[in-house]
């Protein structure tokens, strides 16, 4: 019984050592196939050489190839009327505020608090006012790229009074004006074209704000009101294109005006009839570009 399963164990053996020498009898690729790695990189090589059926194509392997996008033109002037601003974020500059009071008595002592101005009325009579200064701003240089702009709101609380029999009229006017410093307009060379002088260090800009207020009275009529109002520039009080087609600097003093420091300063003028008391306060806002 032991020779028959002597001679079982030699054939099993005999069989493996055949399937082995039949392994290495196989090609070298197809041993090299066997590995995960490159198994992969043959499922990438071409199969069949018919054409592939609707859709069992294989997407492209690696990333498409971007098509540059138009990069946009810079607006010109004729485009949007004032290219160096444009697309550029607004910017709060500052806030300062006036206060001006219209009085037959300037030495109450409610006119006589830090940065009040008061001009004395006369009845029936009228006043012209004037006042440099009543508030101020002052940027760092590199404050705006091209463009300064106002925000100005008036408050205004006003008394009429009609001293006689017959009907008149009241009225307010005021012009606000801004007085911009900066040490490029002190080149003595720079001259100033709406003035034929040297600018000595200031321009003077007026502002659209300006303001004509009427009422009529009955004889021997008293009235008070109150009134709020709020304008903002369009254009631009400064911008470095005024500077060059309306005040004669070159490209470069222009530009370096914006680099300076600058000191903005409200000044506001006007006159008054049949008002002998009013109350005047401005807020002035500076933003740029």
């Amino acid at each position: 019984m032991r020779k028959p399963r002597r001679y079982l164990a030699i054939g099993a053996l005999s069989a493996a050592l055949a399937s082995l020498v039949a392994y290495a009898a196989q090609p070298s690729l197809q041993r090299v196939l066997s590995t995960p790695q490159a198994a992969a990189a043959a499922t990438d090589r071409p199969q069949s050489r018919l054409p592939a059926r609707p859709g069992t194509a294989r997407p492209p392997v690696g990333n498409p190839i971007p098509f540059p996008l138009p990069v946009p033109g810079t607006p010109t002037r004729e485009d949007v009327g004032d290219p160096d601003s444009f697309g550029r974020p607004l910017k709060w500059l500052g806030v300062t505020q006036a206060d001006i009071h219209l009085s037959e008595d300037c030495s109450l002592p409610e006119h006589q608090y830090e940065g009040s101005h008061c001009q004395q009325t006369l009845p029936a009579q009228t006043t012209f006012f004037s006042f440099q200064d009543t508030g101020s701003i002052t940027l760092p240089g590199n404050a705006a790229h091209s463009l300064l702009c106002y925000w100005f709101s008036p408050l205004l609380a006003l008394a009429y009074e009609n001293p006689g029999t017959e009907p008149v009229t009241a009225s307010l006017i005021y012009r606000p004006r801004l007085t911009i410093e900066s040490e490029v307009l002190r080149d003595p060379s720079l001259i100033n074209p709406r003035t034929g002088q040297p600018f000595g260090g200031s321009l003077s800009t007026a502002m659209s704000s300006n303001e004509q207020i009427n009422a009529t009275l009955l004889g021997s009529e008293q009235r008070y009101e109150a009134q709020r109002d709020s304008n903002v520039c369009i254009a631009g009080f400064l911008t470095r294109r005024s500077l060059v087609d309306m005040y004669g600097l070159s490209e470069a003093q222009a530009q370096e005006m914006f680099r300076k420091p600058m000191t903005i300063r409200l000044d506001v003028s006007g006159q008054a009839r049949y008002v002998p008391e009013a109350s005047l306060t401005f807020g002035l806002r500076i933003v740029g570009d």
